[in-house]
């Protein structure tokens, strides 16, 4: 996944509408957010797992929770994430559950949490993939991304302390950290189940090999090379005999 444009409106830290061009950094694989604390490097994370999931970087903040507390109430929290994935661009907007103006009248009333997400084809023009339900649109970037939010986390986010934890920790304690983040659980069952497999199969060619060479003792040959240039001289043995055999029928 390349991200290209990230929009952030009355999330997280920032009250107004802040605009991320990843796309301005051309081809480079590697980039660096950095700033001092609370300067909202974690919340631009956050607006991306959002944008895709609808849940931030953390278990401790769920995305109602996300808007700026300093922003202006006629200013509505959503995301907007435009990236390419598989070589096909793809841009997904969501609004989460908050409170909002009334568009006529005073006092305020409840925006329901919404998604539309888009295809975008190489002449810019977008096909709608989903028009606003927000569990259609996670669906569908679990389907395009084959992660899950928990698998995203844990696959793209390195959660945060646990950075400093996996570069002082012993090799076996590494181990650990990475099956924690990576779920590698996964290969070690594959593992176990190669190396049955392996172990079933080599039982299966010692028995094999012990019935090959009580064959071998029976018919007095050595190996299976001798056994089989025996029977090669007894097919053509064979083949003198017939042809013996028919002539003394005629």
């Amino acid at each position: 996944m390349r991200p290209i444009r990230l929009e952030m409106c009355a999330f997280g830290p920032f009250a107004g509408s802040e605009v991320l061009e990843f796309a301005e950094l051309g081809q480079n694989p590697l980039f660096l957010i950095n700033g001092p604390t609370g300067a909202g490097k974690t919340s631009i994370l956050d607006a991306i797992c959002y944008a895709l999931y609808g849940e931030t970087t953390s278990n401790e903040r769920d995305a109602a929770q996300m808007r700026c507390h300093n922003a202006v109430p006629e200013l509505l929290t959503e995301v907007t994430f435009l990236f390419e994935l598989g070589g096909t661009r793809y841009r997904i907007r969501r609004v989460p559950e908050q409170e909002r103006p009334k568009k006529s009248g005073e006092g305020k009333t409840r925006q329901p949490s919404e998604s539309q997400l888009y295809r975008i084809a190489e002449d810019g023009s977008e096909q709608v993939l989903v028009a606003r339900k927000v569990t259609d649109a996670t669906q569908m970037m679990i389907d395009l991304t084959g992660l899950s939010a928990e698998q995203f986390r844990q696959v793209m986010v390195l959660p945060q302390g646990k950075f400093r934890e996996l570069l002082l920790a012993p090799s076996e304690a590494r181990e650990k950290i990475f099956q924690q983040l990576f779920q590698t659980q996964v290969y070690s069952r594959l593992e176990n189940l190669l190396r049955e497999r392996a172990n079933a199969l080599s039982s299966e060619v010692a028995r094999l090999r012990e019935r090959q060479g009580g064959m071998l003792l029976n018919t007095g040959a050595e190996n299976a090379a001798a056994l089989a240039s025996a029977v090669a001289q007894l097919a053509q043995e064979l083949v003198v005999a017939e042809t013996a055999r028919k002539a003394a029928e005629q």
